[in-house]
């Protein structure tokens, strides 16, 4: 199978389906914990980031945003993340963690940035339906964690890729 075109750039070492697995992958985390892919490439601290998600504060700030929403997450009044502004920032964070993935791997970050807010949207939803069918049986809170701990590794898979 021959490289689609919008891959192909510098990095000969990244091949297509490593650029579409990591958008995938930071996509998924995002659509379950919104903050997390964008945190994870930005804490990475990539030299090829925009300049603003190289400073240390802005590092530190998006890490801080991703641990509070872990906690926020598992609150009584926390609303659902199907509900609009939260698939709307579900979209544009994994958007923005996949393609910012594809630039520290100088590949086009609009179709990254597309398969990653994709990828959200269909993440939110599974996410949602398996974590109420799951607290059937579990603790709401436990089932969060493991969601949490899912996320985590999807964002990192997708990072490290």
């Amino acid at each position: 199978m021959e490289t689609p075109t919008f891959f192909k750039r510098h990095n000969a070492n990244l091949t297509w389906r490593d650029a579409t697995v990591g958008s995938l992958l930071l996509g998924a985390a995002s659509g379950s914990r919104s903050q997390l892919g964008v945190a994870i490439v930005v804490a990475r601290s990539d030299p090829s980031l925009p300049g603003i998600f190289r400073q240390p504060w802005t590092r530190r700030l998006l890490v801080a945003a991703a641990a509070g929403e872990l906690v926020v997450d598992k609150l009584p009044r926390t609303p659902s993340r199907l509900e609009p502004a939260g698939l709307a920032g579900r979209l544009a964070l994994g958007g923005l963690a996949a393609g910012l993935f594809a630039r520290t791997r100088r590949q086009p970050w609009l179709p990254a940035a597309a398969i990653g807010a994709a990828s959200a949207i269909v993440s939110a939803k599974i996410g949602h339906d398996v974590r109420a069918r799951l607290a059937q049986q579990a603790p709401d809170p436990a089932v969060a964690v493991v969601e949490d701990a899912l996320a985590f590794g999807l964002a990192t898979a997708g990072a490290s890729r």
